[in-house]
């Protein structure tokens, strides 16, 4: 499996409640799709670049999570016809860029790699 970075941009007018329903669904949708979710963290409202879908601002969230190939596409399909997010980009990590990662986040906790080690 694949390790990859995807934010999400999701619509500023969420409630707390509409927020988090959101962001569980698009976690569903990565482990349905055979993936596992390695961090989840919460960037929130931010100032956009430029107007999209008449929205100045911006709920950002970023997904780090390990899936098949095959699911990207079906992520990404879900993404295009979700209401509350109004923009996203999922990255594949390259070798380089997935062990630099911290060992938490890469999914192997650092009391396993001191087992490893010995």
């Amino acid at each position: 499996m694949n390790i990859y970075e995807n934010v999400v941009i999701l619509n500023p007018s969420l409630s707390e409640d509409e927020l988090k329903s959101a962001v569980d669904k698009i976690s569903d949708l990565i482990k349905n799709a055979g993936g596992e979710i390695l961090k989840t963290d919460n960037w929130g409202k931010r100032k956009l670049a430029y107007e999209l879908n008449k929205q100045k601002i911006g709920v950002y969230m970023l997904f780090l999570f390990k899936a098949p190939a095959p699911a990207i596409k079906k992520i990404e399909g879900y993404f295009k016809v979700f209401d509350p997010v109004v923009k996203f980009m999922v990255i594949k990590l390259d070798k380089k860029q997935a062990d630099a990662l911290p060992k938490e986040a890469a999914g192997t906790p650092a009391s396993q790699e001191v087992k490893a080690a010995n």
